[in-house]
């Protein structure tokens, strides 16, 4: 049955089989598919006509040909893609400066008597407690959320103090606490809502800078408001 051997391999990249350079007659892919239809060609002449090469091995031998004129170009096209997903990338995060996103975080920031904020629950929840405290540390605040679902829930902070006082504007802090039938629950997340103020770039990645003077990547934004 006929094959390609490793000399016949040799041959087409322009080498010896002991490793000593040979005659190149060109590496350009063009050239390559030009040798390796020639061997081909004389193999299929050569070959033993009541054991001759069946239909499986033609067809892989032509795929290598396809193989080989078709690196390059699938090299220039990978490329290019490469390069039109990071413009579209940068574009989109353009989009978001002026913003807000929500991502992980404690931060609440009481406007007008209103802040906003989430949690975000890896399964549900008889009660969530949310406790808010001021810049100092101490807590100013807390209620609670029955039966929240798995997933991000939201709620709103109307700046009311423990003895139902209205605080002022400004940064406050929040913590979480779930339950289930009892249970604390561990797989809990405070989310915040951060104004996007410009952009970075770094080892090819985009980061978002945020209000806060930290830094998000564009992957751990869980939502644009």
């Amino acid at each position: 049955m006929a094959t390609i051997d490793s000399t016949t391999l040799n041959r087409i990249n322009g080498t010896s089989g002991s490793g000593t350079s040979g005659t190149t007659t060109g590496n350009s892919s063009e050239a390559i598919q030009n040798r390796f239809l020639k061997l081909l060609t004389t193999q299929l002449q050569a070959q033993d006509p009541l054991n001759p090469m069946d239909n499986s091995q033609m067809t892989a031998q032509m795929a290598q040909i396809s193989t080989v004129s078709g690196l390059e170009k699938l090299n220039s096209a990978m490329e290019m893609l490469t390069q039109s997903q990071q413009a579209a990338m940068s574009l989109a995060s353009a989009s978001l400066i002026g913003r807000q996103v929500l991502t992980e975080g404690s931060g609440l920031k009481l406007e007008n008597g209103q802040a906003k904020g989430a949690v975000y629950l890896g399964s549900s929840a008889d009660q969530v407690k949310i406790s808010v405290f001021n810049a100092e540390g101490a807590e100013v605040d807390n209620f609670v959320i029955n039966n929240a679902a798995s997933g991000t829930t939201y709620f709103n902070w109307d700046g009311t103090s423990l003895d139902n006082k209205q605080l002022a504007d400004g940064k406050y802090t929040f913590r979480v606490e779930a339950s289930s039938n009892g249970s604390k629950l561990t797989d809990v997340a405070a989310m915040n809502y951060q104004k996007v103020n410009g952009l970075s770039f770094n080892g090819g990645a985009t980061y978002l800078n945020l209000a806060d003077g930290s830094r998000l990547a564009l992957g751990q934004v869980a939502e644009v408001a």
